[in-house]
């Protein structure tokens, strides 16, 4: 089973136990409710013992609720929502605590709430993705959990909201702590009871520079493929709590949430079916693109090159007209097997790649766009660039080079262009592709003259690095430019592994080589992609990636191009 199939198939799973947890939770609710310090929260890291912390003046049929964590099978839900501003939009993430302790004090004869207070695990902090709950809580440790394993909010005060809404009754005052800081924070609410039962739903910000989350230079969430992302100062908490005496109150809610996962569930199944079709028909897609790719170039051994031009002008349909591109004839090496083929001057350039990314030629054509969503479901376009992750990547320019590109679609947008032109445009493959570096020099003694790497590539306004504009440097002896640095370059070859090769702009000018290369690793290079599976036509993270063309001679002779 391939990797994306056994994704898919994680998304059905984590469905299931979603429901399997509400389950418990509705049988954790059938013991008796005990006030004690939550097991992860236990006198080692929390100093409730009881409501007490709060002096109350109880009475006679006040009730003391314990919070517990929704997710252990309590009353108690609490989660967060921030965001990061990134090139092209805002990236938005939820998350939770799976461990709450404390408790409400509340009178229901007069429907008055008397103290509330929370204690947080931090320690148990969970967000929407597994990489950004790592970020958080172990790489970049964003909380102090060691010497501050608990967060706390304590009430003093709970009065009436006189600007009072449907879903602001009250306000609760009181102080947070957080990170070892404690701050005042007044939290508006809506209570309501119900018999002996309280529901306390809330929704506040607080600023993580207020407790000293994430409190690196100008806020910097990190960079994702050299990227920098700032992330925002709010933080938007939501809190919702069910007390009662009695579990069949908070049942009752939670038999609601079951019902509505289990539709869900038999949502998720039915798309699950579509998914699994997709990613059939986008691993065929790959088969078939390596088989070609690797395949030994038709006829090309039988051509009289010499009747063939030295190089000769192409065009690529652009968005303002016709994208005319450079072709020049590399001498074969009989004694490597490698026949005499064409290569492209310039790596491809937005300004040739972006009409067939964005589907305009079929727009043009008059193609619906159910038409165009079939295609690219079915692998034959690539879904639109700006959508999640790949919005982290811009087109700067027309001319600087297309990046971002998986093999897969490197490999179509030379079959399209095959289609359009009639000459057989392809990947090189890496046995010719270091042939035609050797031919042009190899390495050149003095790199800041014929490429784009870290210590020398271009920033755009905002700072942000970027590519540089094609054939910029200095071409090689055959007349190639940037085969070292800006974009690396896709290759084939028969027992090849999916490599780039070359180098790129955020490669150190010494670790570029003539026998560099980089093994692509669907996980590692898409790692902060969101969907399941992994996208297949853009590379999230190792967004470095570029395409070369290479034609046939025997194309050329059959079907001369006018710009020869």
């Amino acid at each position: 089973m391939s990797r994306k199939t056994t994704a898919a198939l994680v998304a059905v799973l984590a469905v299931n136990f979603t429901v399997a947890g509400a389950a418990l939770m509705l049988a954790n609710l059938n013991k008796p409710a005990e006030y004690q310090a939550d097991a992860a929260l236990d006198a080692k890291y929390s100093d409730i013992q009881e409501v007490a912390s709060v002096k109350v003046d109880a009475e006679a049929g006040d009730l003391a609720v314990p919070l517990k964590a929704a997710q252990q099978g309590g009353n108690t839900r609490v989660t967060f929502t921030c965001g990061k501003k990134i090139p092209g939009g805002r990236e938005v993430h939820e998350g939770t605590w799976d461990q709450i302790a404390g408790a409400v004090l509340y009178r229901p004869d007069d429907q008055e709430l008397l103290a509330v207070e929370a204690v947080f695990d931090t320690r148990s902090l969970r967000t929407d993705t597994q990489a950004l709950t790592t970020t958080v809580t172990t790489k970049e440790k964003w909380f102090d959990i060691e010497d501050h394993p608990t967060a706390v909010f304590r009430c003093s005060e709970i009065s009436p909201n006189n600007a009072a809404t449907p879903s602001q009754t009250h306000d609760l005052v009181g102080e947070f702590t957080l990170n070892g800081i404690t701050k005042p924070l007044t939290i508006p609410a809506e209570l309501s009871f119900s018999g002996q039962s309280l529901t306390i739903d809330a929704s506040f910000t607080i600023l993580r520079s207020d407790y000293a989350v994430e409190e690196r230079d100008a806020s910097l969430a990190g960079t994702i493929g050299g990227i920098t992302s700032e992330v925002e100062d709010e933080v938007v908490l939501s809190v919702r709590v069910t007390a009662s005496p009695d579990p069949a109150a908070v049942i009752s809610e939670l038999a609601q949430v079951v019902e509505q996962q289990q539709e869900q569930l038999r949502q998720a199944a039915a798309e699950i079916n579509v998914l699994k079709t997709v990613v059939r028909r986008v691993e065929v897609l790959e088969e078939n693109a390596d088989r070609l790719a690797s395949a030994p170039p038709a006829g090309q051994a039988e051509v009289d090159t010499a009747a063939l031009p030295e190089a000769y002008t192409d065009f690529a349909e652009g968005d303002d007209g016709p994208v005319g591109f450079v072709m020049v004839l590399v001498p074969g090496d009989a004694e490597q097997e490698i026949a005499p083929f064409y290569m492209a001057t310039h790596e491809v350039s937005w300004a040739m790649f972006r009409r067939w990314m964005y589907c305009n030629d079929l727009d043009q054509a008059g193609v619906s766009p159910h038409d165009i969503a079939q295609l690219i479901e079915q692998g034959v376009r690539p879904s639109p660039l700006y959508q999640e992750p790949a919005q982290l990547i811009d087109v700067p320019t027309d001319q600087r080079p297309a990046i971002a590109v998986s093999r897969l679609t490197a490999v179509q947008y030379c079959k399209w262009l095959s289609e359009k032109t009639g000459r057989r445009y392809r990947l090189p493959s890496i046995e010719e592709w270091r042939h035609a570096m050797k031919l042009g020099g190899g390495l050149p003694e003095n790199l800041d003259d014929s490429a784009w790497h870290s210590g020398n590539r271009d920033y755009d306004d905002f700072g942000k690095p970027m590519t540089g504009l094609i054939g910029s440097k200095k071409p090689n002896a055959i007349g190639l430019y940037d085969m070292f640095g800006n974009a690396c370059e896709w290759v084939t070859g028969t027992g090849v592994d999916r490599v780039v090769v070359g180098g790129h702009f955020f490669s150190p000018a010494d670790r570029i080589t003539e026998d560099w290369q980089a093994v692509e690793d669907v996980e590692v290079w898409n790692a902060t992609h969101p969907q399941i599976p992994k996208g297949r036509f853009w590379v999230s993270d190792f967004h470095y990636t570029g395409i070369r063309l290479v034609c046939e001679p025997a194309s050329v002779a059959v079907n001369p191009p006018k710009g020869g």
